[in-house]
Parts: structure tokens; sequence; C-alpha cells
């Protein structure tokens, strides 16, 4: 294993991680469960706040995503050109 190798495993490892924890706190999709039982805050306000943080996720989600398939695909070919 030379160093580049390591270097984006390392890298991989720590972009996957924050892509995890990133999808941990978003919020549900789906409010099923608390429509039907008629319960749930659903004001304006409140739906907008959490779409702004969504779509922020959501980007930094689709950033990191990207990230690990590109740094994933370099490391292969350096690996297998050197």
């Amino acid at each position: 294993m030379n160093v580049i190798e390591i270097i984006g495993a390392i890298l991989m490892i720590v972009i996957g991680v924050l892509v995890v924890i990133m999808t941990a706190i978003q919020n549900p999709k789906g409010d099923a469960m608390s429509s039907l039982a008629g319960g749930g805050m659903d004001s304006f306000m409140n739906r907008n706040g959490d779409r702004s943080l969504d779509a922020t996720l959501n980007r930094f989600i689709k950033i990191g995503c990207i990230a690990v398939f590109v740094i994933t695909a370099v490391v292969y070919a350096l690996g297998a050109w050197l």
C-alpha cells in the first residue's frame, strides 16, 4: 500500500462517517404516524425552517457521496497505474 492509497482510504473513511452522521440528523420525510394521531406542528414557519436545513444537509450529502466516488476512482486508477 503506497502513500496515496493510505491518504485516499483515510479521506474516504472520514467523508463516509460525515455522510452517515448528516443522514442521521436529517428530519424524516414522512410524518405518517404523527398525522394519523392528529398531532404534530404543521405551521408555515416550522416547515420552511426544516426545509432549509434539510436542503443544506441534502446538498452536503450529495457532495460527500460524489467525493467518495471520485476519490475511490482516482485511488484505484493511481494504484493500478503505479
